[in-house]
């Protein structure tokens, strides 16, 4: 990896980490949420380097299937001791986890396995800084939160950030 691309990386970082301090609303969290998130963040940042390191020409289902299986051997336990297993079911539950599921879970997942076998772990990665960015303008519309203007210097850093780490060296900016 050049200095360039490490530039984009860290210009991505600090963009993402800008547009989430923008936000008036944040505060301490609980710290079994940040040992969550933190968690999260080792497993997606592992499993990427896995797939990178180890890929097999394995169908993208069965990838998926395997993750979402194992996902569930960690999460039930949890799930069956703190919470009611009760549902109730509407409209608006069953469209948010039809989108969940197909376009989080099948595309989103599928499409990162594709670019993860096909590119630059770090080039793939990177896109993840766009998602405060673009998380803070789809609220904007959608549920009429204002993105301050501090945010929409993170949302510029978080993009030219992504420009510079996904540059090929053929690209010029």
């Amino acid at each position: 990896m050049n200095r360039l691309r490490w530039a984009g990386l860290v210009l991505g970082l600090a963009g993402a980490a800008t547009v989430i301090l923008s936000r008036a609303t944040v505060a301490a969290e609980n710290p079994l949420g940040v040992v969550a998130a933190a968690g999260g963040l080792l497993g997606i940042t592992g499993g990427t380097l896995w797939e990178k390191r180890f890929s097999v020409s394995h169908h993208p289902v069965i990838a998926n299937l395997v993750q979402y299986a194992v996902g569930l051997l960690g999460t039930l336990p949890i799930a069956w001791t703190t919470e009611t297993m009760q549902v109730t079911w509407d409209w608006r539950l069953a469209a948010a986890l039809a989108y969940v599921v197909v376009g989080n879970s099948l595309i989103a997942m599928t499409l990162l396995l594709a670019m993860i076998r096909a590119d630059e772990v770090s080039r793939v990665s990177s896109l993840f800084y766009l998602v405060p960015a673009l998380s803070a303008l789809f609220a904007w519309p959608l549920l009429g939160e204002a993105v301050p203007l501090l945010g929409w210097l993170g949302f510029a850093l978080a993009a030219i950030g992504v420009a510079l780490a996904s540059r090929t060296d053929r690209s010029r900016i």
